[in-house]
C-alpha cells in the first residue's frame, strides 16, 4: 500500500468520524420527538377539522331527515371530540414546551414556538439558523413560488400568527417579524446551552414593536 493510499483512508476515516458526530450531535431528546409528533398532529387535526366543518356546513343547508339527519349528528360529535382532542394536545405542548425552550416559548408564545422547533427540525438546529431563517420558518410554500414566479418575498411564516404581529398595519409587520425573529435566534441559543438570559427579551420586543 502506498503512501497515497494511506492519506486516502485517513482521509476517508475522518469524515465518517466527522459524520458519525454530527448524527449524534443531531439526535433529538425524547421531549423534542414528542412536541414535534404533537404538533403535527394538531396540524393534521385542524385540516381534518376544518374540512368536516365545511361538510357539515354545507349538509346542514340542505335540509337533511331520516338518516341523513342521524348521520350528520354523528358527524357533530365528531367534531366535538376533534376539539377536545386538539385541546388537550395544545395543553400538552404548553407544558412541553415552557419545560424544554423557556426563553424561546416567552417570545413566540408556546404553539408558534413549537411549530418553528418542528420547522427546524431540532432544537440545535434551531439554535443555530439565522434570524432570517427563523422569520420565514412555515413560508416554504411561499417561499418557494417567489423562487419559481418571481412573485413578492414571504417576509414571515409561523410568525405571522404572533398576537404582536396581528395588531400592526400590513406595512409595519415585516420589520416587527425580523424584531421577533432577532430576539428568537437568541431565545434559541439560550435554551439550547441551557442558560437563562438576564434580560426581559419579550419586554425588550413589545418595546421596539411599540415604536414603529
Amino acid at each position: 500500500m502506498d503512501l497515497s493510499e494511506i492519506m486516502d483512508r485517513n482521509d476517508l476515516r475522518k469524515r465518517l468520524l466527522k459524520k458519525t458526530r454530527e448524527q449524534i450531535a443531531e439526535s433529538l431528546s425524547e421531549k423534542e420527538v414528542h412536541i414535534i409528533k404533537t404538533i403535527k398532529l394538531i396540524e393534521d387535526l385542524d385540516e381534518v377539522n376544518n374540512l368536516l366543518i365545511e361538510n357539515v356546513l354545507d349538509w346542514e343547508k340542505r335540509n337533511p331527515s331520516g338518516n341523513a339527519l342521524r348521520i350528520l349528528a354523528k358527524l357533530k360529535l365528531q367534531l366535538n371530540n376533534l376539539e377536545n382532542e386538539k385541546e388537550e394536545a395544545n395543553q400538552f405542548i404548553k407544558e412541553e414546551m415552557t419545560s424544554e425552550m423557556p426563553e424561546f416559548s416567552k417570545i413566540a408564545g408556546e404553539i408558534i414556538a413549537a411549530k418553528l422547533l418542528s420547522e427546524a427540525g431540532s432544537k440545535r438546529k434551531l439554535a443555530f439558523i439565522p434570524s432570517s431563517t427563523i422569520q420565514v420558518l412555515g413560508a416554504e410554500k411561499s417561499l418557494f413560488n417567489h423562487l419559481k414566479k418571481r412573485g413578492n418575498c414571504p417576509k414571515h411564516g409561523h410568525i405571522f400568527n404572533h398576537p404582536l404581529l396581528q395588531k400592526l398595519p400590513k406595512q409595519k409587520r415585516g420589520k416587527a417579524a425580523r424584531i421577533i425573529s432577532g430576539k428568537l435566534s437568541i431565545a434559541a441559543k439560550l435554551d439550547y446551552f441551557g442558560k437563562k438570559s438576564e434580560k426581559n427579551l419579550l419586554e425588550e420586543v413589545e418595546n421596539k414593536i411599540s415604536k414603529l
